[in-house]
Order: C-alpha cells, then structure tokens, then sequence
C-alpha cells in the first residue's frame, strides 16, 4: 500500500498500531459531508479558483471527519468539516504564509480572531469581518452556538483562544530560529494544533451532553488533554515526511530525533510509546469515575453520559487511514537524515 508516511516510520509503529481501522462509510454519505465543506469554503472565499488541486479539496477534510466521528450524522460531520477547513487554512497561514514570520506579524494576524471569540464570550455582536478568515470565522461560531450547550461552548472558546497563543509562540521560535526542548514542545502541542477545538464536538458526535459540574474536574482535564496529546503525536507520526527536512521541525518524532540522538525509528516507537501511555491515562480517568466517592458521585445516566464521550475520544483517534490515503503530508524527505 502505497503511503505518503516515510517507510521508516510505518515500519516501526503500524505493526503496533494501538487503534483499530475506522469503520467504512458510505461513499456517497462522505461525499455529501465533501460537498457541504466545499460549497462553504468557496462562499466564504477560503477556496477561490477551480483549481483542482487547490489545499482544501487535496485536504478531502469530509472523509477526515466522518472517521473520527463514526456516529454523528450528516449534517454534524458538515459543521465540523467546516471547522476542520477553516483550521487548516489559518495553520497553513501561520506555518509558510505571512503571519508565522514573527511574533508580532502572528500577534496581529490572531487579533481580530481573538476579538471575535471574545465577543461570543460576552454574546456580544461581532466584529466586522474584515476577510475572508474572518468572514467564515463569524459564521462558524454564530451557527455553533446554536448547537453547544453554554458551557460547552465557552469551553470551545477558551480552547480557541490557546489555539490562537500557541501560533503566536509558535510563529516567535520559527522567527528565532529556535527548536523547543522537547518537554516544552509536548506543553505547547496540545494547542499548536486544533485538536482541543475539534474534541469539543465529541458530545455532539455521540449525542449526549456531559454533566455541567464534569467540565474544569481533574478527570475531564486529564481526558481531554491525552486525546489531544494522542491526536497531535498521530499526526507528529505521520506528517515526518513533510517536516524532517524542515530546520523549524515542531514535531515530536524529528525533536527525539534531532535533540535526544535517536534514530527515526527509535524516535517513532517512542512517540508510539507515549501515545499508549496517554491512553491508560485516559482509560484510568474514567474507572476513577465510576467509582468516585458518594461526595462527587454522578449519577447512572451521568456516567453513561462521560463514558460514550470518552468512547469518542478514542473513536476520534481512528482517522490514520486518512494519513495513508492523502498526500497533504507527501514530500521528498532528506536520504541521509532519514537513514541516521
């Protein structure tokens, strides 16, 4: 099978691959949720020629979303698919366009951004859009909140708010020329990427809503942030054959790798080891709360309640088929860096 994913790294960590295959889709059910997203995409002008080849149709973003949401429907799967667009058109901003050369350059490129959530926050009215960034970040977060509970989505908008500072700090190491230590990068990863943002649609995914008083508690933090850590290492895993030749590399594999001397295989089952370990972490969180002590007991349906959105979590974690099918990730890789 053809992959896009350097062979050093499928060799070492698919034979070992914790997660099982997402469950098939109906073709033509993924190709209404593609639709959905492009249609938006085009109105909002993130997708502004035919060109075939243009980022966000290679990104096939509705098939990325209908595996790491097995049972959501539709017209859900469409939503998050516009979200997952809109993120990957701001990471490509800030990675190789304008607002990643400094942090000032980044700090002003997330201002309005932040001015926007903040204005949600407060259920205030909007600022104007003054682009299509903006434009399409309006309609996402007016059309969102009629979808997520208040406290949902307050959750959803402190997420963003991370999201946006970590492209900042990201955006000043790249302008410095400077490699975070690797504790540092794992710290700053759960947000680099949009992974938080995208997990705060679980509950809608699963049809439940999490109990009000769960949010901010040890448990759901220690939940939330290994499927984050999970997502972000599967994608560190992954994405090596695009990054490896980068001198700006923020990814896991290539920092243990670089910074720790380990070979790219070592490095890569390292990064796999890791990702195990966050989900004991995840799974010890939840048998914590089943037997919880009768002060923070939750009831029967509460329990039901976090236990499918931690199934969800994981479910979420089901999306590596998307990696080996795509060529988002795809690029001539160093022979001699590869090989050390």
């Amino acid at each position: 099978m053809h992959s896009p994913v350097s062979d050093p790294v499928l060799e070492a960590v698919l034979p070992r691959w914790p997660f099982p295959a997402a469950p098939s889709r109906d073709p033509d059910d993924v190709a209404a949720v593609e639709s959905g997203g492009e249609e938006w995409a085009r109105r909002f002008g993130l997708i502004d020629s035919g060109i075939a080849l243009h980022p966000l149709r290679r990104l096939c973003a509705g098939e990325l979303v209908s595996h790491g949401y097995p049972r959501a429907d539709t017209g859900m799967r469409v939503l998050i698919t516009q979200w997952t667009m809109w993120y990957f058109n701001l990471d490509d901003h800030f990675e190789d366009g304008a607002a990643g050369t400094s942090a000032d350059a980044a700090e002003k490129a997330a201002a309005p951004l932040r001015r926007m959530v903040d204005a949600a926050r407060h259920r205030s009215t909007l600022p104007r859009a003054e682009d299509s960034l903006q434009r399409s970040l309006s309609d996402l977060l007016s059309r969102t909140e009629r979808v997520m509970a208040p406290v949902q989505f307050h959750e959803l908008l402190a997420h963003l708010d991370d999201y946006f500072t970590s492209l900042v700090v990201e955006s000043d190491y790249r302008a410095r020329g400077v490699l975070p230590d690797v504790d540092a990068y794992i710290a700053l990863r759960r947000d680099t990427g949009p992974v938080l943002p995208l997990l705060d649609f679980v509950e809608q995914a699963e049809c439940v809503r999490l109990p009000a008083r769960f949010y901010g508690t040890p448990e759901y933090t220690e939940m939330i942030g290994c499927a984050a850590d999970i997502a972000s290492w599967i994608n560190d895993l992954c994405s090596v054959s695009k990054e490896l030749h980068r001198p700006d590399a923020y990814n896991l594999v290539v920092l243990l790798h670089r910074l720790e001397s380990k070979s790219l295989q070592d490095a890569a089952v390292e990064t796999l080891d890791r990702i195990k370990e966050r989900v004991r972490s995840l799974e010890g969180a939840l048998d914590r709360i089943s037997g919880s002590g009768s002060g923070d007991s939750y009831t029967g349906s509460e329990i039901a309640a976090i236990r499918a959105w931690a199934n969800g979590l994981l479910c979420f974690q089901n999306h590596v088929e998307w990696y080996l099918r795509h060529t988002r990730y795809e690029r001539e890789e160093p022979r001699s860096e590869m090989s050390a």
